[in-house]
């Protein structure tokens, strides 16, 4: 005997919502997709992505509770993470954008740089990961190529901060090229995120870490030219919403500020290589170990 799909309650309700034409045409525009996305969704042929599950909230505010139970029924891990996102201040606070610009116009020229990078990656840690369930965020920057003329062919760390299970970090040198997320990100001139640690180790496997479920690289871009990127990692998969990444995206305006202006290179002056083995191996740069008990 065949078994009968039955069809979610979040489902069975916007099937219900969509039924009226002019009301599906307004969550579709609210969502910004297609109206024929929202009838495979009702009928159980395809599922969203969890930021369009996050704006079919806001495009039905007078169902809000009533649809966060239903959807958690399908995807259990939505309430927790609606919960996280709504405790987590939208917008960076005004004072650090204050205190920013002051280090950026008081500070010499080497101190300017070391400020504000420690600055802007301490509140990033504590606006991203108020909770501390988890996070550590690295920042890396184009490698000066050894002559005038030459490409740039990797990205190297210069700095980073984390909460545990991400606890230890040193300053030894570690180098990134076009085998990994980062180098890949850069090249590709856009930012990159993986929301499974299956994911990350079949695109990226010289670069697996056991411990990373959500991995982000953002890149460091102004105009047409490129500096580096910026890292985050979660040990929690679907971690890195739509709020994150308009959050990251302002962060990363501020930490641009670091840099001078020849750090920064034209697109065509990145050709990003392969790294040897030893190059990651050896120097490792984050303890990526849990940390132990005393």
């Amino acid at each position: 005997m065949s078994k009968t799909y039955e069809s979610p309650g979040w489902r069975t309700f916007l099937e219900t919502v969509i039924a009226d034409p002019t009301e599906r045409q307004r969550i579709a525009r609210t969502l910004g997709i297609n109206q024929i996305s929202l009838t495979r969704w009702a009928a159980g042929t395809s599922n969203p992505r969890l930021k369009h599950l996050y704006a079919l909230l806001d495009a039905l505010p007078n169902q809000r509770e009533r649809l966060i139970e239903m959807i958690a029924e399908e995807f259990p891990e939505f309430r927790t993470e609606v919960a996280i996102i709504e405790e987590m201040p939208q917008e960076i606070p005004a004072v650090f954008y204050a205190k920013i610009l002051e280090a950026y116009n008081q500070l010499t020229t080497n101190l300017r740089a070391t400020t504000i990078r420690a600055l802007v990656l301490q509140q990033m840690l504590s606006h991203l990961d108020a909770q501390q369930n988890g996070m550590v965020i690295f920042a890396n920057q184009c490698t000066q190529p050894s002559c005038p003329g030459q490409k740039v062919r990797s990205l190297r760390i210069l700095d980073g901060r984390g909460n545990p299970p991400w606890h230890a970090i040193d300053n030894n040198v570690r180098f990134f090229g076009l085998e990994s997320q980062i180098g890949y990100a850069v090249q590709v001139k856009r930012p990159l995120v993986i929301h499974k640690q299956n994911i990350k180790n079949l695109w990226y496997p010289i670069h697996y870490d056991k411990l990373a479920e959500s991995v982000v690289a953002y890149p460091l871009i102004r105009a047409n030219q490129v500096a580096g990127c910026l890292t985050l990692i979660s040990p929690k998969p679907q971690h890195f919403s739509e709020t994150h990444m308009s959050l990251i995206h302002n962060y990363a305006d501020l930490f641009m500020l670091s840099f001078e202006a020849a750090d920064f290179y034209d697109f065509d002056q990145v050709a990003l290589g392969i790294m040897p083995p030893r190059m990651y191996r050896r120097r490792s740069w984050i303890n990526l170990m849990p940390e132990q008990p005393d």
